[in-house]
């Protein structure tokens, strides 16, 4: 084997293995932060667990307000979430209030900025995010350009093939890095 093509081989694995090891950290197990307690629980994204979850952390007493994001309407102008449609989930607290808005553009960057005005107009100064794990990286990038309040990432693991939401979280972080500012 010629030298051009060990060394070619060799950067090829070293690419490999530099792709996998950021893919783990920033996508398979990202840094996720303790929930405490917050003004308000703030949902990006859709439905899938990410649903149980908040409602699981309104039950736990991390706050009463919880605001599902990009919940998408279907064909029968139904939520896709559930929990906004008439259906209270049960066991929540009397004081719970579930909120379902769609974010204007309906992307995580659209997402922070709703959460930015949401809680410049109702006064929070702590929120807990929910997001499916891969997405929490860069929902931390996007969010903190965004507000510069407390914010807590949280969440299950996503529920979709793993080599095509780390593909899509590649895109997707390479355009939150190059497209600057909230």
């Amino acid at each position: 084997m010629s030298r051009p093509l060990r060394i070619s081989l060799a950067s090829l694995v070293v690419l490999i293995v530099v792709v996998g090891v950021l893919t783990e950290s920033w996508f398979v197990t990202p840094r996720t932060d303790d929930p405490g307690t917050a003004d308000a629980i703030f949902v990006l994204g859709g439905g899938g667990a990410r649903v149980d979850y908040a409602l699981d952390l309104v039950r736990d007493g991390v706050a009463d307000d919880v605001v599902f994001a990009s919940a998408f309407v279907d064909a029968r102008q139904r939520w896709v979430v559930r929990p906004c449609n008439d259906n209270r989930p049960e066991h929540l607290p009397d004081a719970a209030v579930i909120e379902c808005i769609e974010p204007l553009p309906g992307t995580t960057r659209g997402e922070a900025r709703l959460l930015r005005d949401l809680a410049d107009d109702r006064g929070w100064e702590s929120v807990v995010v929910v997001a499916s794990t891969d997405q929490i990286t860069r929902a931390r990038r996007l969010i903190g350009r965004c507000w510069d309040g407390d914010v807590r990432l949280v969440g299950p693991p996503h529920d979709q093939a793993w080599p095509a939401r780390a593909a899509y979280e590649w895109g997707a972080g390479l355009k939150a890095t190059v497209l600057r500012g909230c």
